[in-house]
């Protein structure tokens, strides 16, 4: 099984960012505990083609989501940016189960890998994250 960092590594490359000078972040307690917990998938994305996205991508990867017990937070081209610059017209937060379900049952499941074609023909530019649900330290 590829491990997030490699995964990470492929999607920014997938995306057109070169990965040659990221470092593959150190184990901690944190990741551990956060195995087991729910994580999020946070994407930014620029849609050009929106015909192409709703009614080709939508479809597409919505099966791969759901069927890796996804649950979509957040879809929306309306945000209200506090700080900095949002980048993008699209915004979507979903979570998952775990980690596994995220990255081996979702992202780089065979089923999801037409869909990256669709949005990538789609969109001009996004970043794509996967975060762990945040675990309070044991007291």
């Amino acid at each position: 099984m590829k491990t997030l960092f490699q995964i990470a590594v492929g999607a920014l490359t997938a995306i057109g960012i070169s990965a040659c000078a990221v470092a593959e972040p150190a184990k901690t307690d944190m990741t551990a505990m956060a195995m087991d917990t729910p994580v999020y998938m946070i994407a930014q994305i620029q849609i050009e083609d929106q015909d192409k996205f709703f009614n080709e991508y939508g479809p597409a990867a919505a099966p791969s989501v759901f069927g890796s017990g996804g649950k979509v937070l957040v879809a929306t081209p309306t945000v209200n940016s506090l700080e900095g610059d949002w980048v993008g017209n699209w915004t979507v937060v979903i979570e998952f189960p775990s980690e596994e379900a995220a990255l081996s049952d979702w992202y780089a499941s065979e089923s999801y890998a037409s869909a990256i074609d669709i949005r990538m023909a789609a969109t001009s530019a996004g970043n794509m994250v996967i975060a762990p649900g945040f675990v309070p330290p044991k007291q």
